[in-house]
């Protein structure tokens, strides 16, 4: 169930992105954090404990990661703020 919360937290922020037409950014992110994570713990972690516990941890742990730099990449856009910027200014 852990992982579905912070699959569900990236979810929602990287659509919330996409509606604004930020679509680039939360899709590299996304490759990055889910795929690239999960590949560097197979890699470097499940080596040190080669346990089916240790596999099973790369899931949470990536989507965390992932969850978390997209919120990063959130605060770091603004998109209301910049939305509210060109409507004020366009009038």
């Amino acid at each position: 169930m852990i992982s579905h919360s912070f699959s569900l937290l990236y979810d929602v922020m990287s659509g919330y992105l996409r509606g604004f037409g930020i679509s680039l950014v939360p899709a590299i992110l996304t490759m990055a954090g889910v795929c690239g994570i999960r590949v560097a713990w197979i890699a470097f972690v499940f080596p040190q404990s080669p346990t089916f516990t240790t596999i099973m941890t790369a899931f949470p742990v990536s989507l965390a990661v992932t969850a978390a730099m997209i919120f990063i990449a959130l605060l770091h856009y603004r998109p209301t703020r910049r939305f509210d910027w060109i409507e004020k200014h366009r009038k």
